[in-house]
């Protein structure tokens, strides 16, 4: 008797819907029956994301109304992400979306994690209506308070253990000490995002470091009043070593040779699986590679990024530095992006063959020299994402070229590859099957528009100054 799709075992659904990633997606399976709406819609509701090119307005109205009259599916949201938020409203309108936004944000009794981050978009009312979320532990929110939000209530969420900063006030500043010392048990992550703000420096941070004993992950970009001191004093200050940091944009009178020196002391990187480092062009880059080799000579490394501050491809880091690298910690990368700065063809094959376990790679590269770099990525046996930036602008009218240059990419790399970008473009790479004329079946590479909600890692953060 023939099977219909809906005959498949109902314990199986839910690994199967697991594979979907598309809203939209899943809504249809939602309608499916019975047993596909129960499994499907609260995968529907796991996650709930607005950006700044969804029709903001609109989402957010549907989205609260739905959150604050329905708390059977408020339950199922476990991440909210609310990064688009409409601002050119009435005053009796807006009055009424924020009501609106309280209610739904208290029916998610299950919240583990928010973002907020449009400036101007947070209020006091949907920070206290998320300290009532019992199961909150992750906040990213934009910290210019500007009025808006009374910054003093930042404090009492105390039991996160992840917290996200972005471009975060004099008052939001000002509490900071009090707020970490509340949550510091538990505080397990901390991002620090600014545009070349002064208000964060070695002296906070210091005064932050007794705080954040049992910190995981710690992430600093775009702060040029903090140096190897304040840094150093978190890592010093660390019971259990930290697992990633990231350091971008910060004081050109870092001294690498001092930090070094600090966390050696401390053995602070005992436990250090990532780490992204930019580097001025007016670094001493023989003193800087060789420092930062001996740093990250005891880590457990598996993702590696390097950017230079000012783009430019007369920025070359030695061969030397790439190949130890990969002598001391191929056997496990399995991230390795390098940006904004030159690589030759010897050092990127090297990492290719050499980085047995290496799933993404993000590479800047001449467009004349494509074919030498694709040579490069088709030694690599477990690639799943490249992403490829090329020095020269690239104009509209070139867009078909991008994708040209993608798919020419997969075409020569290995059937591992999943996701291709090129300059400013992802997609997702889909393999369909065909038969020649000996009936053989062989694969075909093709390029699919990128349907996943997660922001490819190359766009999270602009790289520059």
């Amino acid at each position: 008797m023939a099977l219909s799709f809906v005959d498949i075992p109902l314990e199986l659904l839910p690994i199967i819907f697991d594979f979907v990633v598309r809203a939209q997606h899943l809504a249809f399976l939602c309608l499916v029956n019975k047993s596909f709406n129960e499994f499907a819609i609260q995968r529907l509701y796991r996650r709930i994301y607005i950006y700044a090119w969804h029709k903001a307005k609109s989402k957010v109205v549907l989205l609260f109304q739905t959150l604050s009259n329905c708390p059977r599916l408020a339950q199922y949201v476990s991440r909210l992400e609310i990064r688009a938020f409409p601002k050119a409203l009435s005053s009796s309108s807006y009055s009424d979306l924020l009501d609106l936004c309280t209610r739904g944000i208290q029916n998610c009794v299950n919240l583990r994690s928010c973002a907020w981050t449009r400036d101007g978009s947070l209020e006091s009312a949907i920070l206290l209506a998320l300290q009532q979320c019992p199961q909150l532990n992750e906040l990213e929110i934009n910290g210019k308070d500007s009025g808006y939000y009374d910054p003093n209530i930042l404090t009492q969420f105390s039991k996160l253990s992840r917290i996200s900063l972005i471009m975060p006030s004099a008052q939001v500043i000002e509490v900071l000490p009090s707020w970490i010392s509340a949550t510091g048990p538990t505080l397990r992550n901390l991002t620090l995002i600014c545009q070349t703000s002064n208000l964060i420096t070695d002296t906070l941070l210091e005064t932050l470091a007794p705080s954040m004993t049992e910190l995981d992950q710690l992430f600093i970009i775009g702060c040029p009043k903090v140096t190897h001191r304040g840094i150093g004093e978190i890592v010093s200050a660390n019971r259990n070593g930290l697992t990633g940091i990231g350091l971008e944009r910060l004081s050109p009178a870092f001294d690498m040779t001092s930090f070094n020196s600090t966390c050696k002391k401390h053995r602070a990187f005992r436990r250090l699986r990532s780490i992204t480092l930019a580097v001025h062009i007016e670094t001493p880059f023989q003193t800087w590679t060789s420092d930062v080799t001996e740093l990250l000579s005891t880590a457990p490394l598996e993702v590696l990024q390097i950017y230079a501050t000012t783009p430019t491809p007369k920025m070359v880091i030695a061969d030397d530095f790439w190949r130890t690298i990969v002598t001391m910690h191929g056997s496990r990368l399995k991230r390795f992006s390098i940006d904004r700065m030159s690589i030759s063809m010897g050092a990127l094959h090297d990492i290719c063959s050499r980085c047995s376990v290496l799933e993404q790679l993000f590479v800047v590269t001449a467009r004349h020299n494509l074919d030498d770099v694709t040579r490069c990525f088709a030694v690599a046996r477990n690639l799943r994402e490249i992403h490829v930036n090329f020095y020269r602008e690239v104009d509209e009218t070139e867009e078909r070229s991008m994708m040209k240059d993608a798919l020419y990419i997969v075409q020569q790399c290995p059937a591992t590859v999943t996701q291709i970008g090129c300059d400013t473009r992802v997609w997702h790479v889909r393999r369909e099957l065909r038969m020649n004329d000996k009936s053989e079946l062989y694969t075909v590479p093709t390029l699919t528009s990128y349907e996943n909600p997660d922001i490819p890692e190359q766009f999270l953060v602009a790289r520059g100054a």
